[in-house]
């Protein structure tokens, strides 16, 4: 539910300005049990992917990342896949929540509309700083996520989400 309420929020407060200021701009939407409604959606310049076979040959196949995460908690699995195969991922303080990465550097944080769309229109005139951010993103990742931590973290989020409730 938390990435269906990003997803919902980004469609109406981000992307009819993103969509204005560049006509020409895609944004490609994949996910798991996406609803019918959202998929019957005609809206400018978003196409529809549904489920994707490989998540990672999707990533890599688009220059930005955009997780507008608003409730939730847990382990981000999808920003860390993100950043560790470069990408520039865009979500908020929230969806970096347990990620220790800095704004600016190895990721793009926003928290309300108008930052996500300064985000956007950063990203979309300044391909070189993209790329470093990148950069950046995939160090950070390998380094701090590798598989012996990401197994810590994921028992520590199984224990607090799954476990703890039911004590």
């Amino acid at each position: 539910l938390p990435n269906l309420e990003g997803l919902e929020w980004f469609l109406r407060e981000v992307w009819p300005e993103v969509q204005r200021k560049n006509p020409s701009f895609t944004l490609h939407v994949a996910g798991r049990h996406m609803p019918a409604h959202l998929k019957r959606r005609q809206l400018p310049g978003v196409r529809w992917h549904g489920e994707v076979e490989d998540a990672r040959a999707f990533i890599n196949a688009h220059s930005l990342m955009v997780v507008p995460l608003f409730s939730g908690s847990g382990m981000r699995v999808k920003i860390l896949e993100g950043m560790a195969l470069g990408k520039v991922v865009l979500t908020t303080t929230l969806g970096l929540e347990g990620i220790l990465a800095q704004n600016g550097q190895e990721v793009l944080v926003a928290d309300s509309a108008k930052a996500f769309v300064q985000a956007i229109e950063f990203c979309l005139n300044h391909p070189r700083q993209m790329l470093e951010i990148g950069h950046k993103a995939r160090t950070f990742a390998l380094q701090h996520f590798d598989s012996k931590s990401m197994a810590k973290a994921l028992l520590k989020t199984v224990s607090k989400e799954v476990v703890q409730p039911l004590v």
